[in-house]
């Protein structure tokens, strides 16, 4: 990576692959203590979200109690700089109604010079 970041880019797209293994796919919430950083910003969250992981913690643990078999699967990987482009696919079946999740998603991660992630933006396309 690049003077923003002390990882190399094959350490950044590691670190990533196992923020989205142990949040997702193992359901373990406290990766986001490790590996967000107290300043981190989703992009994508309500504009008045204060910084910090407690946050994602939150939205994660909900939209796992709605799709509590959810499984995603990281397809590709580009590190380039500080930051890292993941493209995702998502697949589950909703609590209740049993309803399919299904999506593909590309999500784009900055890290910090202390190779925490500072920032995030994504889209994201149902299949």
């Amino acid at each position: 990576m690049t003077q923003d970041s002390n990882l190399s880019a094959e350490a950044a797209k590691a670190l990533i692959r196992e923020y989205f293994q142990r949040l997702l796919n193992e359901k373990d919430l406290s990766v986001c203590d490790e590996i967000l950083s107290s300043d981190y910003i989703d992009h994508d969250a309500p504009p008045d979200t204060p910084p910090g992981s407690q946050n994602t913690k939150e939205f994660v643990a909900r939209f796992l109690e709605e799709y509590p078999d959810m499984q995603i699967e990281v397809k590709d990987l580009i590190a380039e700089g500080n930051k890292v482009a993941a493209r995702i696919l998502w697949c589950g079946n909703h609590r209740e109604s049993g309803g399919k999740f299904h999506q593909m998603g590309i999500v784009i991660l900055r890290f910090d010079d202390k190779g925490q992630l500072v920032e995030r933006w994504s889209a994201y396309k149902s299949l």
